[in-house]
């Protein structure tokens, strides 16, 4: 939801669960992802027309889980961005010799 506070009323933004809103840097953007969704998406939407765009599939990614879910942010050029979940069973062995 979205309060208007030139009109003082609400508009109904998403009808999806969304987590980590955040704004492009100019205001004219807002950015959210929709984790708890069956088909996980980061999405845009455009102030100007309140028009909702799917900007990229989050299917498959094994994000990092944080208190509130995994977390999204922006990048400084407003690209999207998410904590993966590498795991540590990537590391094998490690042979260290002390000089």
């Amino acid at each position: 939801m979205l309060f208007d506070f030139t009109t003082q009323k609400w508009q109904m933004l998403a009808k999806e669960t969304i987590n980590f809103m955040m704004w492009s840097r100019d205001g004219k953007t807002l950015y959210f992802d929709t984790f708890l969704q069956s088909e996980p998406a980061f999405y845009g939407v455009r102030m100007s027309d309140l028009k909702v765009e799917r900007l990229l599939s989050l299917r498959g990614l094994r994000r990092a889980q944080g208190i509130f879910g995994p977390w999204a942010g922006l990048t400084l050029d407003e690209s999207p961005l998410t904590l993966r979940d590498a795991g540590a069973q990537d590391i094998y062995a490690l042979d260290w010799q002390a000089p």
